[in-house]
């Protein structure tokens, strides 16, 4: 491990001409930081821009903010609907960067992500100056992989590459209400509006809902929503029937006369009120026999995820970096050697490290509960 001033270099990130990028440590703080090693140019500064901890002649130091992982660890398997999120972030602070006159090109070693917080570094970096419109298209490109066609905003993409809109549509108004407008037929001279209360006979279905194969790699699957079938069904229970008016609710009213018809006798009744009495303690007592009497079980809570590698020969060490808020798990520890299973004590997103044999090691943020997680030995 190297050592330049106050800071560990960790692991190399990525190499750009002669500038190499470290992930690094502070040794007196122990906070992660990024470290550019041979950096050249004027750093910006700006929202969503890492932060300039240091600068020498050597390197420019970098804030790394805790639980954030570079965006080249979801080449080729991100989720579509966190990448329409994270290409919208990233234009408008791309567009910000471009009114104070700096044109980055990001590259996804140099994009951190920790949930929907985006944050790019190395903006001021020679190496990194260029048009950030084909950059975006090529960054949206690699992390969508073979699933790129589905992307919703593939089309504006494509259009802002080829400056025919700004970056500023991506995150001004929902890019896939523009495209879906643009597939929607002309109104032919004769043919009569429908209202507008009118719904579509068949509602389209954006295609980055659909299930594929790739997203069980280092992903989470959404959540399944109700169908459209069961929609329609609600509404057609709840809508009254088509041309004809609700009636106006009955009103049925059951008035108790002011003075009975016979008269109410309620005679003492001390036997059954007693056996009553009897019964009730007699079941409080065989409660209490049975609560101090039922042997003591463990109880097993925590939530059980499964790892996998492919190839499954491979074997790969998950090491816990973070753990959420009001877990007991301490971080440092090897959780399994994959393939295999762990068991966490809390739900929420933790922090893992997992080495394999002969690379280096890759941090990935994990959701509890999920499906199983493969680790793809490449």
């Amino acid at each position: 491990m190297e050592v330049l001033g106050n800071y560990w270099l960790r692991r190399i990130l990525v190499r750009i001409a002669s500038v190499v990028v470290y992930e690094g440590q502070d040794t007196h703080t122990g906070m992660p930081v990024m470290v550019l090693k041979g950096a050249q140019g004027t750093p910006a500064l700006g929202e969503g821009v890492l932060p300039l901890l240091e600068e020498t002649p050597e390197a420019w130091v970098l804030e790394w903010p805790i639980g954030a992982v570079p965006l080249s660890q979801y080449l080729g398997v991100a989720d579509l609907e966190r990448l329409e999120h994270w290409v919208g972030e990233m234009a408008r602070i791309l567009a910000s960067l471009k009114a104070q006159g700096v044109s980055h090109a990001p590259i996804p070693e140099l994009c951190l992500v920790k949930g929907k917080r985006v944050w790019l570094a190395g903006v001021g970096l020679k190496e990194l100056s260029g048009e950030p419109e084909k950059a975006l298209a090529a960054l949206a490109r690699a992390l969508a992989g073979e699933r790129y066609p589905e992307f919703p905003l593939r089309q504006t993409l494509e259009r802002i590459e080829a400056k025919a809109e700004p970056l500023e549509v991506l995150f001004s108004e929902p890019a896939h209400v523009a495209q879906k407008a643009e597939a929607l037929p002309l109104e032919t001279p004769g043919q009569e509006a429908r209202p507008l209360e009118e719904p579509p006979s068949k509602p389209e279905e954006a295609p980055s809902r659909l299930p594929s194969a790739s997203r069980k790699v280092l992903s989470v699957d959404p959540v399944p929503e109700a169908s459209d079938g069961q929609k329609a069904s609600q509404a057609k229970e709840t809508s009254p029937p088509e041309g004809k008016t609700p009636s106006r609710p009955r009103v049925i009213r059951i008035e108790e006369p002011e003075e009975p018809s016979f008269t109410v006798v309620e005679p003492p009744r001390p036997r059954r009120r007693s056996f009553l009495l009897g019964l009730l303690g007699a079941v409080a007592l065989l409660g209490l026999a049975l609560l101090f009497l039922r042997p003591s079980s463990p109880s097993r809570g925590g939530y059980v995820m499964e790892f996998r590698t492919d190839p499954p020969t491979e074997r790969a060490e998950v090491f816990l970096l973070e753990a959420p808020e009001g877990s007991r798990m301490a971080p440092g520890q090897l959780l399994l050697t994959a393939p295999g299973r762990a068991e966490f004590d809390q739900k929420g997103v933790y922090r893992l490290r997992i080495r394999v044999a002969g690379r280096d090691p890759v941090d990935y943020l994990l959701e509890v509960p999920g499906p199983p997680l493969v680790i793809k030995v490449r």
